[in-house]
This record gives C-alpha cells, structure tokens and sequence, in this order.
C-alpha cells in the first residue's frame, strides 16, 4: 500500500496535469469575480475591514485563487460514490480505499442525497463525497476563532478559499446528487455548432453570448433584490444553502441527452438562473463573512 506521501504527491501531479482542461474551472473567472462583487457590497464596515487587513484587496481579487492554485491547495480526487467503476478505475490502481480518504481534498463540488440534502462532512460510510459547504463551515469556524493569531497565509487563504467555494456550490455543474445517477444525462453537447461538456457551457459560453464581460456589470445585472428578498435568500446556514441549490439545480441536470444540440437562445432562457444563482450566491457569501468577522 502505498504512503499517504507518496498518494498525495501522485495526485498533486494528477491535478498540475488535469487542470489546464477549462471543465477544472466552475463559473470562470467573470463568474467567481461577480459573486465576490455583490459580496463585498454588502459586507458591514467591520467586515469589509478585516478582508482589506487579512487579504490586502478587496473579495474580486482573490476571487479565483483557488483555481489559479489549486495544484497546491486543493484536490478534486473524483471519488463520489455515484461514480461508475469505469470512472473510477485509474484513480483506484493509484489510491486504496482502505486509506482514509479525507487526507487532503477540499473538492469544489457538494454532494447532497436523495431529499436534497446536503451531507453533513465528507465521509459517507468510508467513502470521500464532495462537500465544499463542510469546508467552508470548518474554515469559517476557524477564522471566527481565531483569525487574529492565524498565519497571515494561511488565514488568506482560509478567505479566498471561503470566496471561491461559496461560488462553486452555486453553479449547476457543481452539484452531485446521490444516489441519483446524473451521469445519464448530457456529458457533451452542441453549442453553436461547437462541441463542448455541459459543464464547459456553464463556465463560458452562457456568460459570453448575451453579457457584458465586466464583473461589476454582472454584478448589477444581478445584485437586484430587496432587504426583504436578501434576509429570506440568506436564511440558513452554509449547509441549507447547499440543498436548496441542488434542488432548483436538479433540472438542468437531465434536461439534454449526449450529443444534443442546445438552442442558441438556451442563455437567453436561463439567464435567470445564471442571475439568481450569481445574486443568492454574493448574498450568503456576506452573510457568512459579516458572521465571520463580527
């Protein structure tokens, strides 16, 4: 068997090697940008504070800094329990699963079960599940703590991380339903004539054939909802977020069969998903940071 050394250092080779595939990023960089956007207009005076002191920058800069370093601070190791064998083959020859599969991932994705419900951790029955809402409620945790006597470091990049995943569990192709089987669905579809997976049209081309590419003019077009609307989007906590995501994602998941070709009016029917997912997305992200550093 091998070390959790050796393991590790197989994957982050993985992971350097992989990532430069545009289905590694959730949202793009236009996405994450937005959602910090809203965010940082809506942090209290405290709040907005400590973000300047602790990262040096407003929320967009940092926005996408767990995708540009992913390499080194994350890994996505691709083991969801509803994964068929033949997805999972490589990564067994390489990893046991005797070993304990929480050594290292923080994945970019939620997994939620049957009722949409989001798993409280990221262990299910001795299986890794992905579950970034478990780890933005661990880093959120540790930084109300005690941010003040983390490493500079690693407390930015406890925030950027908090950033970028409340973003990620907001895009629809990055929901994992279990035990659903969402692999039935469209893997590649037809956009415009070009190929492309379905998760690639969530990062791109829904942004790029009607929008502006300004984060703060995404960030207007979406930031639209009353005190009202914010205090009711906000309810919960990071896991209740996560499950109501799943569920007005589900749809989009099954919509389209492999090979179909989307209508090139598809993004003008969906931008108000795109908007919402975009808007609820910045609001909680300021919810959990005004929370945070209160």
């Amino acid at each position: 068997m091998k070390s959790i050394k050796g393991v590790l250092a197989v994957f982050t080779l993985m992971t350097i090697a992989c990532l430069s595939a545009p289905e590694a990023r959730s949202w793009g960089r236009l996405g994450h940008a937005t959602v910090a956007k809203i965010a940082y207009d809506h942090l209290t005076p405290k709040a907005r504070k400590a973000i300047l002191e602790y990262v040096g920058a407003p929320l967009p800069a940092i926005s996408s800094d767990a995708d540009t370093y992913r390499p080194y601070w994350t890994m996505d190791l691709g083991f969801v329990p509803s994964n068929p064998e033949y997805a999972r083959k490589f990564l067994n020859k390489e990893l046991q699963k005797s070993l304990p599969l929480n050594i290292s991932p923080w994945s970019h994705s939620i997994t939620v079960d049957d009722n949409f419900k989001s798993f409280p951790n990221d262990n299910l029955n001795g299986e890794y599940i992905n579950n970034d809402a478990y780890y933005v409620s661990i880093l959120s945790k540790e930084l109300r703590e005690n941010a003040k006597n983390m490493d500079p470091f690693e407390r930015y990049k406890a925030i950027a991380l908090i950033v970028h995943f409340l973003g990620d569990m907001h895009c629809p192709m990055h929901v994992v339903y279990y035990p659903k089987n969402t692999l039935k669905g469209a893997n590649n579809v037809i956009f415009k004539g070009k190929q492309m997976r379905l998760h690639d049209f969530w990062d791109g081309a829904v942004f790029q054939t009607y929008y502006p590419t300004g984060f703060g003019d995404m960030a207007f077009l979406a930031d639209t909802a009353t005190p009202k609307e914010i205090k009711e989007i906000t309810e919960g906590d990071v896991f209740d977020w996560a499950g109501r995501t799943a569920e007005k994602c589900w749809p989009l998941h099954n919509r389209w069969k492999e090979g179909d070709t989307l209508p090139d009016l598809y993004p003008l029917e969906l931008r108000p998903v795109l908007l919402g997912q975009l808007r609820d997305a910045g609001y909680r992200l300021a919810k959990l940071l005004n929370e945070t550093f209160k």
